[in-house]
């Protein structure tokens, strides 16, 4: 069984990776590439769940329509 993310802890850890950022005088090229291969993965799960919740709408949009 494949678990659903939440898209809204989704988004919240994508702002607290960019404050990461946004907060480093200086960032760590090793701990930088960490967070960013985070980032692309939280960003790939996520428009995955979004296709899904699209696919869910359309359903919901055809079951009215009978």
């Amino acid at each position: 069984m494949v678990t659903k993310i939440d898209l809204s802890d989704s988004l919240k850890n994508l702002a607290e990776l960019v404050s990461w950022f946004e907060n480093q005088k200086e960032v760590d090229v090793e701990q930088g590439l960490l967070k960013v291969k985070e980032g692309a993965e939280l960003i790939k799960k996520s428009r995955e769940r979004l296709k899904e919740i699209e696919n869910e709408f359309e359903e919901v949009g055809k079951a009215l329509e009978k």
